[in-house]
């Protein structure tokens, strides 16, 4: 199994974007988390150090400094994660009470608030950290600032997000190793489908897949196939109905060619024998040019290989096809122009490519009216891809039955009484178009049809091989 074919398959890219939608959504419910923590967090240490503010202005108005220093006291007795600090200054500024430095460097914030850092000793050794702050003043003029540090909560915050992110990224990365795996086995069982599928349709092609082992959408993968199977097995009963209905259209030129022998028979010594046999022999031909044709389209759509498989000159090709058709054209004053350089190569059977145009030049020249012109052009595509365009100035076929006339033996209404054919040759030019794996489609000229062929090119640096 290759990496990049699961890598670029539709089960892991699936996976991928749902893991990345999964992340976005955590990433973003951590960052809406964290902001509603740290607001809470802030509005709730406002809250209290301004009660505690409070506090210390009702105490010093009803016990002074004394009873101010005796509440100080008997706070420092708490645990130092919980507990406030104070700072109380006199007008001169100098400290009076408290366990902060008298002159920390304050940042200010709005609404009266500070923020400063401060050493504190912890386990011994001194830390630095930040405070929010509240400063007041006292009635005689005194100061008090009441804080509490909050670096302990951020910490334990970053440490819970932290470990959610690295969770995250585990996530990720497991579940991006698990979708490939994933994907991996998924793509075990569509090509254990499609190598099934190919050996039934190389071998037998009433065996059905087994569904038993399988699960899920491949299960029903799997129930499709075998309806497209029965679908085909249908149609291969259609192409043998098709073969009674080629026996009952035969039967009228077969009954002219009995009532011209029995013509014959009886009048053999007469002047009219000869134009009887030629008219026999001209039926025989039109039905030995119909089974060929049938044969050549069947063998051609299966894909068996009918003769080389050279580099084809396709611009020498319609050159000779169009110096074939001119003397036919002449007669009826159509004029065939062509600009297909030369060099202009593709892999194939000449004699089938060049079958292939004669017949759609045929065509040209058949359905084209006095007078007309017919243009053949063939340019390269940018994919190495040859175009060759076949348009004549005829009556053109309706757009609703272009894709019909690919289909064998049918003929537009109004040119079954007007032109002699059989129904076949755009049935053989689509067949030999896919066997040299091109295409072949069709458009309005305006007036007239368009024909438009695609054919793989090569380079004459190719190596040729017979």
């Amino acid at each position: 199994m290759q990496v990049r074919k699961v890598l670029t398959s539709l089960t892991f890219r699936y996976i991928a974007r749902y893991l990345t939608v999964l992340c976005a959504t955590v990433f973003i419910l951590l960052a809406c988390l964290y902001a509603y923590f740290s607001y809470t967090y802030f509005d709730e240490l406002s809250e209290s150090i301004v009660e505690e503010v409070e506090t210390i202005q009702i105490i010093y108005r009803g016990q002074s400094l004394k009873g101010v220093n005796q509440y100080i006291e008997d706070q420092l007795s708490t645990p130092a994660t919980s507990r406030y600090y104070y700072l109380v200054t006199d007008s001169q500024g100098r400290k009076v009470a408290g366990d902060l430095s008298a002159s920390p460097s304050y940042i200010e914030f709005s609404e009266g608030w500070v923020g400063f850092s401060a050493a504190l000793l912890q386990l011994g050794k001194p830390v630095e950290v930040d405070f929010l702050a509240r400063p007041a003043t006292l009635d005689d003029g005194n100061q008090i600032i009441v804080a509490r540090y909050y670096a302990d909560a951020f910490e334990k915050a970053n440490l819970v997000f932290s470990s959610l992110s690295r969770a995250m990224v585990a996530t990720l990365l497991l579940g991006v190793i698990g979708g490939f795996f994933s994907a991996s086995a998924t793509l075990n069982r569509v090509e254990h489908l499609n190598m099934e599928l190919s050996r039934i349709i190389r071998g037998n092609p009433g065996q059905r897949l087994n569904m038993e082992q399988e699960k899920g959408y491949v299960r029903e993968l799997a129930v499709i196939m075998n309806d497209m199977l029965d679908q085909m097995e249908s149609l291969m009963q259609g192409v043998r109905r098709v073969s009674d209905n080629i026996a009952h259209d035969l039967r009228t030129p077969l009954t002219r060619i009995r009532n011209n022998l029995s013509q014959l028979r009886a009048d053999s010594l007469a002047e009219s024998s000869s134009r009887n046999v030629e008219q026999i022999i001209a039926e025989c031909d039109d039905l030995l040019e119909t089974f060929n044709a049938l044969l050549r389209i069947s063998a051609l759509e299966a894909g068996s290989r009918i003769s080389g498989n050279n580099e084809v000159d396709i611009g020498a090709v319609l050159h000779d096809v169009v110096e074939l058709y001119e003397p036919l054209a002449q007669q009826k004053g159509i004029v065939i122009g062509i600009d297909a350089p030369a060099q202009h190569n593709c892999r194939g059977d000449a004699d089938l490519i060049f079958q292939m145009f004669a017949n759609l030049i045929d065509n040209a020249v058949k359905y084209s009216a006095e007078n007309g012109i017919i243009e053949v052009r063939m340019r390269t595509l940018p994919d190495q891809v040859h175009s060759i365009i076949i348009a004549d100035s005829g009556p053109g076929i309706p757009a609703a039955d272009r894709k019909n006339v690919f289909r064998r033996f049918f003929r537009i209404q109004s040119s079954r009484s007007e032109t002699p054919g059989h129904g076949l040759g755009l049935s053989l030019v689509r067949a030999i178009a896919q066997y040299h794996q091109g295409s072949v489609e069709l458009g309005s000229n305006n007036p007239g049809l368009q024909v438009r062929v695609k054919l793989p090119g090569t380079t004459l640096s190719h190596s040729v091989t017979s």
